[in-house]
């Protein structure tokens, strides 16, 4: 009995919940997967890296076609993990808010190459968050809106690296570094100078119009009653994100369902003029470090180049033998997501975990899921051990 009852619980901790109904998945070289096959793969990946909990969509034909949920969004309470819980979006957030920019530009609200200061209705020095901005003036008049989506404007990672200031680290302009403070900042710039907060202006511009219930820049009353906690790679607890105030570089929670919505529309190019779109997917700075991240950072590298990556306005671009992939992570202290895209081929999948041990196995998963060897995972550093 006690065997019956440990392969019960066994089978409702692996077995996706809510997948729809087709019998196959069309890879990238054109073969196709059953989603039998895809099950069983998938929640053998979930069990050997022992991931808390996976959210899945896969993007076929430009339609989501699979959507699967394994593991749990509670391990203490032993509650599953379903399509609709809500997750950390972390990184995931930054295309959004890229998006939204561009609607704003196409709008006439904004200028891609407008210096930033223009659009603050004080000197940088004034604002308590960014006065450190103001210790090179001169550099920092320089910075435009492209730069900050492109990550060039020479802004760190994160301050709490660099003494808890915002000070540049590079001439802006000149080299790719990751930067959540140059997108926050970004951010910032829209709500100041619009008058409106990032969360309300994200309603009016993507996730009402693109039918994403799940999604929200703040944590909402409404996703108490199905949202997961995160957990370290040791399995303890981290708890959930609820984030009550907007940052363009990672506030947002959603659903791969609710997102890969927001992928498709990327994909087809609608919502934005045609020049928009040309500007968000096309290169704006090559990227020629060995990491994106780390002491690896400031390396040069050509491993790179055979398949030019690069970074547009909010997301990464790669060359594949399939055509330009854009991608893009998300990475909290103990949630973890990916989401990449194949336009010319209308397939595209979208990862989202709660678990810190996802990026040990997001390449294998891409692989499963649509026949992807192709993402910069070891840029990512998703392959370091």
């Amino acid at each position: 009995m006690m065997k019956q009852l440990l392969t019960l619980v066994c089978s409702l901790f692996l077995h996706p919940l809510f997948a729809q109904e087709v019998t196959g998945i069309k890879y990238l070289n054109g073969q196709s997967v059953s989603t039998k096959a895809l099950q069983k793969r998938l929640a053998h990946l979930v069990d050997s890296a022992k991931l808390a909990g996976l959210q899945v969509a896969i993007i076929n034909g430009n339609k989501t076609v699979w959507t699967a949920a394994f593991g749990f969004k509670d391990i203490e309470s032993r509650q599953l993990l379903n399509d609709s819980t809500v997750m950390y979006a972390a990184s995931l957030t930054k295309p959004v808010s890229a998006y939204i920019f561009m609607r704003l530009v196409d709008k006439g609200v904004f200028s891609l190459d407008k210096p930033v200061y223009t659009y603050f209705k004080k000197p940088i020095g004034a604002y308590a968050k960014w006065k450190d901005l103001a210790d090179d003036s001169v550099s920092f008049k320089r910075i435009t809106p492209r730069m900050l989506l492109s990550h060039s404007s020479g802004l760190p990672v994160l301050r709490q690296l660099y003494g808890n200031k915002v000070n540049l680290i590079a001439k802006p302009g000149e080299k790719f570094y990751y930067s959540n403070e140059g997108i926050n900042l970004l951010g910032f710039m829209i709500e100041e100078y619009t008058g409106k907060t990032l969360e309300a202006i994200a309603r009016e511009e993507v996730f009402g119009p693109l039918q994403m219930p799940h999604t929200s820049m703040i944590w909402e009353k409404e996703f108490e009653g199905n949202f997961s906690n995160a957990y370290f790679k040791d399995g303890k607890r981290y708890g959930s994100e609820r984030r009550e105030s907007s940052r363009a570089a990672g506030s947002m929670s959603t659903t791969a369902v609710d997102y890969a919505h927001f992928v498709i529309n990327l994909m087809m190019e609608k919502g934005l003029k045609e020049s928009s779109f040309k500007q968000m997917l096309s290169s704006q700075i090559a990227v020629t470090s060995k990491r994106g991240f780390g002491p690896l950072k400031d390396s040069v590298t050509q491993e790179n180049s055979a398949i030019q990556l690069s970074w547009g306005l909010g997301v990464g671009l790669f060359q594949s033998p399939y055509g330009k992939g854009f991608f893009h992570t998300g990475h909290g202290d103990a949630n973890q997501n990916y989401a990449v895209a194949f336009p010319e081929k209308g397939i595209a999948v979208v990862l989202l975990s709660n678990s810190e041990n996802f990026e040990t196995v997001s390449a294998q998963i891409a692989e499963v899921c649509i026949g992807d060897h192709y993402s910069p995972f070891r840029w990512l550093g998703h392959l370091d051990r």
